[in-house]
């Protein structure tokens, strides 16, 4: 009877704490800087009360080293030779067969993104181009392209706060800076829900690419024999 009961009080606790852990939001606060000079990237989270602190901080030479890295790969793919039609259009023929499941894919991430909520979003920037005229152009290019980019947030996040967006006309020399932060906080159990919506999306995929597969080989054979 004791070992029963001390199993039950495990049993309550474990419960207890996963509906904690559920119910626990997570906090990820983005942070992007960039100067001519200078560019970092520094990203936070923080998770049952600040208990749990995770921080990760990309300098600009780990941005700049990808930059090249990006740029060499685009070379090499341009001295790829190209395939005739016939080859490519076969190797569109599994894309095709998984088209129907890309809606599914969408409403998943659509519902998963709406479950972000951003609860702070700072954009300030400077633009110059050494003349006052065309860098009033250019700022209002930068306030338009701000204005789109909040509507589409706006549209796939929770938005909570009303968003800090500042462009400072730089008249007298050449400037360019960004200062970027977004804060973005979700439940633990919306995430863990997304988690295992994929996990049944990405078997729904693979058995239909299973499936596809299996009437290639059997229509292959079926040539071969005739």
């Amino acid at each position: 009877m004791i070992i029963l009961k001390i199993i039950g009080i495990m049993i309550i606790i474990l419960m207890f704490l996963l509906m904690i852990l559920i119910f626990t939001k997570l906090k990820i606060d983005c942070t992007y800087k960039f100067e001519p000079k200078e560019q970092w990237t520094t990203i936070q989270i923080k998770a049952l009360f600040g208990l749990f602190r995770y921080r990760i901080k990309i300098p600009s030479e780990k941005i700049n080293r990808q930059k090249q890295a990006d740029h060499g790969d685009k070379g090499m793919n341009g001295m790829v030779q190209e395939t005739d039609n016939e080859d490519g259009l076969s190797s569109l023929a599994p894309i095709k067969q998984l088209l129907p499941h890309l809606q599914e894919l969408y409403k998943i991430l659509k519902s998963f993104l709406k479950k972000l909520q951003i609860i702070q979003f700072e954009w300030k920037s400077a633009i110059g181009t050494g003349d006052a005229a065309s860098s009033a152009i250019a700022c209002g290019a930068g306030w338009a392209l701000k204005g789109n980019v909040i509507g589409v947030i706006s549209h796939y996040f929770t938005l909570k706060v009303y968003p800090d967006m500042q462009i400072t006309p730089v008249f007298n020399h050449i400037a360019s800076q960004t200062y970027l932060r977004c804060m973005i906080q979700i439940k633990i159990g919306h995430a863990i829900l997304a988690g295992m919506k994929l996990l049944k999306y990405w078997r729904q995929v693979s058995e239909a690419y299973a499936d596809y597969k299996t009437m290639q080989t059997e229509s292959k054979r079926e040539d071969q024999s005739i």
